[in-house]
């Protein structure tokens, strides 16, 4: 276990290290550390601040990566409705048409899944956070995460088949956490699961 000095957030874990590397070569001779000692410590502190700065860095354009998919299935659906809309009141429009096109509503969610709370476990182990959970009615899940700390959830994918791994790599001292929401017929049902937390370290 890491010792309680560390600060768990990332952020506060970059300035502490960015002492560190200040402070120890002035206190290390009254200290009695030899210079490799020394030099191998700094060494584990430096690369430790660069991989975290380049996991925030990665972090960030992920984030806006799905901001902009966002923006994007917003403008993409406008537009594919306004062209299916103007198909239905085409002469040529059948319900075989609708049924090609796959414009045809979406079954209703079954009462049972209307208040369903789906139940998930997160456990850390080879180098990756795996969510269990039971599928039952369900046609799958959306698996939702963010630190510690943080107050917006990130969708990370879908899952018909547990388990679920999440696919970013362990590369710092951190707390992530995790919650689900049901998908049925391609929609989101019910209500999200419980808060799973797991503490990591590489």
């Amino acid at each position: 276990m890491s010792a309680r000095y560390f600060p768990r957030s990332d952020a506060g874990l970059l300035v502490w290290l960015a002492n560190f590397q200040t402070a120890l070569p002035t206190q290390a001779k009254a200290l009695g550390l030899g210079t490799t000692e020394t030099k191998d410590a700094l060494d584990q502190a430096k690369a430790l601040a660069a991989a975290i700065t380049a996991d925030e860095q990665k972090y960030a354009d992920w984030q806006a990566a799905v901001a902009r998919t966002a923006e994007l299935r917003t403008r993409a659906f406008v537009e594919i409705q306004r062209i299916i809309d103007r198909c239905r009141v085409s002469p040529g429009f059948t319900e075989e048409t609708a049924k090609a096109l796959q414009a045809v509503p979406v079954r209703s969610v079954p009462e049972n899944l209307a208040s369903h709370k789906p139940q998930i476990r997160a456990s850390s182990h080879g180098g990756k956070v795996r969510i269990d959970w039971t599928r039952g009615a369900l046609d799958g899940i959306h698996i939702y995460s963010r630190k510690q700390g943080e107050a917006a959830w990130v969708l990370l994918g879908h899952d018909s088949r547990p388990p679920f791994d999440d696919p970013r790599p362990i590369s710092a001292v951190e707390v992530r956490e995790y919650r689900a929401i049901g998908v049925s017929h391609d929609q989101e049902v019910g209500q999200p699961s419980d808060t799973v937390s797991v503490a990591l370290s590489p």
